[in-house]
Formats: structure tokens, C-alpha cells, sequence
């Protein structure tokens, strides 16, 4: 089999950083996009983009298949945690909506519906959602208990409903779609969204790298894997593919 292409969105920095890097020291042609300028700092394919923009992302698988001819895997890592509440004021509001429903959810939308066709084509590929724990917690938590975020809580369940779909609809044409559904992670947008904390917490939270190894995993299992599943990552327990669950159960 010729390499197999990957494209990693919100790559520059953080989570998407970890997902280049660790896809590419295992063999993946990376294509990589983010809005930052860092993402320039990768090796492979690296453009910058708004992937919230219906323009910016053809330009970009495009661009990968303009470069290698096929696309393998899609990582949608791109996102943005805001605290967002009903009670601010309708401007903002406007605004925080464009932004992290746009990032987190639309970007998704955009990506899947741009690389389905292709790899309905090859009959063959992997759309990994990067989702959120507040979707899929830790089991005895209550999946209510996160107030204050209402857009980036409704940007992620959203991104549920398509990772259902896209697995129910894309998987007899060899296609897998899985979520991963992360807790505190070490990544700059924590370290920024959650302002002062204890350097002792801090050391409780995954690393990315840790997160990157269970999507190889994820990968590695190939056309017969898993498809239409969240896997938990969580604090406090190992990263490990065991702690998958179908998207639509609530346990």
C-alpha cells in the first residue's frame, strides 16, 4: 500500500501539534492546517486557514490531494473553549456563536463533507471527531454537571450527532468514524481557558502525546475496527481503547 495521507486540523499548537507529529514519526503523510502561525513550524504539508471557512478547507483537501492523490485519515482537532452563558449580552453572544460553533462544530462538518466523497471512492478511511468528556464522562458523573459553556457544551454534543451518522451512513463503504472524548489535557487552550491553576493540578492532566498513542491505536486497527464509538480519556485513569463506548449509549 502506498503512505497513507492524514490531514490534522488546529495543528499548530497543543493536542493538533501532538497528532502531526506523532502521525508523522509513524509513517503518515501529514497535511496540517491551523490559523496560527506555528503551524508552519511542522514538516509536510502546512497551510493556513480558518477551517471555519467553507473556502479555506476545499483549498486545503485540495491541497492534500493535489500532493498525494488520497486521503486516509481526517482528525478534527480544531476547536475553541469559551466560558459562554444565557445571560450575556446579545452582541457578544452573536459573536462567541460564529466563533466556537464555527471552529468546534461547523469545521467538522466542513472537513467530513469535503473528504467523504474521496474516501467513498478509495472505500477506505478514518474521520476521528475530537469531542470533550462533557459528552462522554467518566462513569457515575452526572453529563449535565458543566455549566457555564453553553455554546462549546452544544458545539461538542453536535459533533456527537455526526459522528453517529457519518459511521451509520459511511460504514459499508469501508469508512470509520470514532470520537474521542478528552479530559484535562496539558494543551495551551486549557492552560489559557482555565487561567491560574495549581502546578500540582496541572500535573494531573493527560498529555497530548498520550492522546496522539491511543489514536494510533485507534488507527491501527484497521477496516474491521471500531466504528460509531467515543473513547473515554479521562484523569486519573489510563488512556486505553478499552474505554469505548458507542456514541448514542449513555452510560
Amino acid at each position: 500500500m502506498s503512505e497513507q495521507v492524514a490531514i490534522i486540523t488546529g495543528a499548530a499548537k497543543g493536542l493538533g501539534r501532538a497528532f502531526a507529529e506523532g502521525l508523522g514519526n509513524a509513517g503518515f503523510a501529514i497535511v496540517a492546517c491551523d490559523i496560527d502561525s506555528g503551524i508552519d513550524e511542522l514538516e509536510g504539508l502546512t497551510l493556513r486557514a480558518d477551517v471555519s471557512k467553507p473556502d479555506d478547507v476545499r483549498r486545503i483537501v485540495d491541497a492534500a490531494m493535489h500532493e498525494h492523490g488520497r486521503i486516509d485519515i481526517l482528525v478534527n482537532n480544531a476547536g475553541i473553549a469559551r466560558a459562554t452563558r444565557a445571560g450575556d449580552d446579545w452582541e457578544s453572544g452573536l459573536r462567541d456563536f460564529d466563533e466556537v460553533v464555527g471552529t468546534n462544530f461547523f469545521s467538522t462538518f466542513l472537513f467530513g463533507r469535503a473528504v467523504a466523497p474521496i474516501m467513498i471512492e478509495q472505500r477506505s478511511g478514518h474521520i476521528v471527531n475530537v469531542s470533550t468528556d462533557h459528552v462522554y464522562p467518566i462513569p457515575g458523573e452526572r453529563v449535565w454537571g458543566h455549566g457555564g459553556m453553553d455554546l462549546y457544551n452544544a458545539s461538542k454534543w453536535a459533533l456527537n450527532g455526526l459522528t453517529l451518522d457519518w459511521a451509520a451512513t459511511l460504514g459499508s463503504r469501508g469508512i470509520r468514524v470514532n470520537g474521542i472524548c478528552l479530559g484535562a489535557t496539558d494543551t495551551p487552550m486549557l492552560r489559557e481557558f482555565a487561567g491560574r491553576v495549581d502546578e500540582s493540578v496541572i500535573a494531573t492532566w493527560m498529555l497530548p502525546e498520550q492522546i496522539c498513542d491511543l489514536v494510533l491505536e485507534l488507527i491501527a486497527e484497521g477496516p474491521e475496527g471500531r466504528t460509531g464509538h467515543n473513547l473515554g480519556c479521562w484523569v486519573g485513569r489510563p488512556v486505553r481503547l478499552d474505554d469505548s463506548i458507542e456514541a448514542g449509549h449513555r452510560r
